[in-house]
């Protein structure tokens, strides 16, 4: 459990995502560099950290997944923390997807977000499937992921990027 490392700034993932990972992508293939091309989205612990950056940054992204979001974590606090953060903060555009299987032994924490941000009137999507966390899970729901994260993109050529490198 990587806790620690999701407190913000310097050696934080939030930090190395978006300081070294996207612009490291952005400048060496033929990225749409900006956030009508971008997307995040994570699995159990990877999934925490989709959504606290994506919570925290939703100008940078078009949408955020958090597939079994293993939202345990009390350490980063309620202001970074995305069970604080996403129903506080106004994701504006960021499109939102929450999946999590019924027999999930983190399903409650998400659950709960779910709900908030329900009451919150914030825009999600909220799936509830059978299954548990676990891969076979996660392999079952992945057409079902990129489905809903390529919803957000044009299906034009001559919207996406033309590249000359």
């Amino acid at each position: 459990w990587l806790a620690n490392n999701t407190s913000g700034g310097p050696g934080s993932y939030e930090d190395m995502i978006l300081s070294e990972l996207i612009p490291h992508i952005e400048a060496t293939t033929c990225a749409w560099v900006d956030k009508a091309g971008r997307a995040i989205g994570g699995l159990s612990r990877g999934g925490y950290w989709a959504l606290e950056i994506a919570f925290l940054h939703p100008e940078i992204f078009v949408s955020v997944g958090g597939h079994s979001a293993a939202l345990l974590d009390t350490y980063a606090g309620p202001t970074i923390n995305p069970q604080d953060t996403g129903p506080r903060q106004n994701p504006g555009s960021l499109r939102i997807y929450l999946d999590i299987g019924v027999d999930d032994y983190v399903r409650y924490p998400l659950l709960q977000l779910h709900e908030e941000m329900a009451q919150a009137e914030i825009p999600h999507e909220w799936v509830l499937n059978s299954g548990t966390h676990e891969e076979a899970y996660w392999q079952a729901h992945l057409d079902d992921y990129l489905t809903w994260y390529a919803q957000a993109w044009s299906t034009t050529r001559s919207a996406y990027p033309v590249c000359t490198k």
